[in-house]
């Protein structure tokens, strides 16, 4: 009964969960999307195979750890599966060793994903990592940052090369030296010393300007810019060790920024946003993201066709979306949020006018990410640590996801009744 309790106040959000026995030792350690319904999953699916049986039998409590994406997931179960080794972790389904980045020790060191640890002289990052595909995807993003090798001694260029995305260390020195900073950037990267390493880059940053070598301390610029992109990305596992609630006290800080910021009378419990995506107004989609009390939720998003077909007009195709929307009997939003400047704040705030509808309405420009809302003639511009901004991004980023993917969508079926 207390188990139940406890998997039916699960998040139905990102994050870690772990399983303990009757002697509360962890047993398993996992990672989802939606935690409550990969949990859930545990106890209502009845082919789960002998091992995973087995498991479920010993299940006495459960515990979460929230995240927000699903790197910081991977990174962090990586880090708990290390640090406790639980049984049914290395226990997998398909017999097959957990998943390790490795780094060999060589005078050119590459880099690749492992089944077992081989040699004590090489260098193995924060595994064992269970997904396959998650980890290729952090090293792929870590790549366009720091290009890294994993051939060796080719007889010609790869394909890798040619995409910027090898520095091919084996041409001469000048090169083999570059490749030793970017593989000591990526130790740093994926060892919990993020910091350390932007401080080092903005270091080579200034003396390359000082020294007017303008091009070269551009490009450090650039990287960090990516390196700090991937790091808000997902945050280092040992600030969830340290503060488990890490999730639920940033949205907490974000909705009261909002609220402070926007001088609302209360914390927005429901926030919605909307974008357009379009080709020269062809296959135009409107979408309606949700936030609810900081979180998105998936379930209530919405995708609407643009009827409005004349020519592209991303104002009219806004004051469709909305007046269609308040048509429906949906929960009516405390605060509304559109991709988009001045104009589209007009837009807005005239649908909503005509649907009788009295709501907050902002908009976001990307240009600078300025923010407009009704009453003040600039915009506002909030540092890029605001937790307000920050939440106020990440509902325009998912509305803008969710748009694009639906004209996708649209203008593959449109080319394929061409074809067919």
């Amino acid at each position: 009964m207390i188990l139940k309790k406890k998997i039916s106040a699960l998040p139905d959000s990102a994050g870690v969960y772990i399983f303990s026995d009757s002697r509360k030792k962890i047993i398993y350690i996992g990672k989802s999307v939606s935690v409550k319904k990969r949990v859930s999953s545990y106890f209502t699916n009845k082919n789960l195979g002998p091992k995973t049986n087995l498991l479920v039998k010993n299940i006495k409590d459960v515990k979460c750890i929230k995240v927000e994406s699903e790197f910081e997931a991977l990174l962090l179960e990586a880090e708990l599966i290390r640090k406790n080794r639980p049984f049914f972790n290395f226990q997998s389904k398909d017999d097959k060793s957990p998943l390790y980045i490795k780094i060999t020790n060589d005078e050119i060191p590459l880099v690749s994903l492992v089944r077992k640890p081989q040699s004590s002289k090489d260098f193995f990052i924060k595994g064992p990592f269970p997904s396959v595909k998650v980890t290729r995807r952090l090293l792929k993003e870590i790549r366009k940052i720091f290009p890294y090798c994993h051939h060796k001694n080719p007889k010609k260029t790869c394909l890798y090369v040619h995409l910027g995305l090898c520095p091919f260390p084996y041409a001469s020195a000048g090169t083999r030296g570059i490749y030793q900073r970017n593989i000591r950037a990526i130790k740093k990267l994926l060892s919990s010393k993020s910091k350390v390493l932007i401080k080092t880059l903005i270091s080579d940053m200034q003396n390359f300007a000082r020294s007017e070598k303008f091009e070269e301390a551009q490009n450090i610029k650039i990287k960090i810019g990516k390196i700090e992109y991937i790091l808000s990305t997902f945050r280092d596992p040992l600030e969830f060790l340290r503060q488990p609630t890490l999730i639920d006290d940033l949205t907490n800080t974000r909705l009261e920024n909002l609220k402070k910021i926007l001088a609302l009378k209360k914390s927005p419990k429901r926030i919605e946003c909307y974008d357009i995506s379009s080709t020269s107004g062809k296959e135009a989609t409107g979408s309606m993201a949700v936030f609810e009390n900081g979180i998105s939720q998936k379930s209530e998003y919405r995708k609407f066709r643009i009827k409005f077909k004349n020519s592209p007009d991303d104002y009219k195709m806004i004051r469709e979306v909305l007046i269609r929307r308040f048509k429906n009997s949906w929960p009516i939003p405390d605060i509304i949020v559109i991709d988009g400047g001045k104009g589209q704040l007009s837009t807005a705030l005239s649908a909503l006018k005509e649907s009788g509808i009295k709501i907050p309405v902002i908009t976001i420009a990307k240009k600078f990410e300025e923010i407009y809302y009704a009453g003040k003639l600039l915009p506002l511009r909030l540092d890029k640590k605001s937790p307000a901004r920050q939440l106020i991004q990440a509902t325009r980023d998912e509305a803008h996801r969710f748009a694009l993917s639906y004209h996708r969508l649209l203008r593959a079926k449109k080319l394929y009744e061409k074809i067919a």
